[in-house]
């Protein structure tokens, strides 16, 4: 399933409209229309705003998205495998976590080195996971 279409079934298995939709999430009605046509790359912010109106997190909402595919797995951009490998980060990291990470576009553009994917990751656990990182920190 890719990310619009897993987008319009829970808006519809919600029973909400568009317009619905928009008012709880504070995102354009068009907007959201490219969004679950795929004519847009929605930003983490709006991915966070969406989920919320689900009362879900985004990765709960990107559960049963495969528009990334296993390739995604297998060929990495560069920079990512170099970031997967370093000891400090490769236990945190399971596919579904790299099927996240890669489908996202910071600024427009995927990370390129591995410090911008180690920056890209940790902003993200911090914005997603925030207990973990609480009981981590004490």
């Amino acid at each position: 399933m890719e990310l619009g279409e897993r987008l319009r079934s829970l808006r519809k298995e919600k029973n909400l409209t568009l317009k619905d939709l928009s008012e709880l999430a504070k995102l354009s009605v068009p907007y959201l229309s490219d969004m679950e046509r795929e004519a847009v790359n929605p930003s983490i912010e709006s991915l966070q705003k969406v989920a919320d109106a689900f009362n879900m997190t985004v990765r709960e909402l990107f559960s049963g998205v495969e528009n990334l595919g296993e390739s995604v797995l297998t060929s990495y951009p560069e920079g990512f495998e170099e970031f997967l490998t370093d000891s400090v980060f490769s236990s945190e990291i399971d596919d579904e976590w790299k099927i996240f990470l890669l489908g996202v576009k910071y600024r427009g553009k995927q990370p390129s080195t591995k410090k911008e994917w180690i920056e890209l990751h940790l902003n993200l656990r911090r914005t997603f996971q925030p207990e973990s990182n609480n009981e981590k920190s004490k």
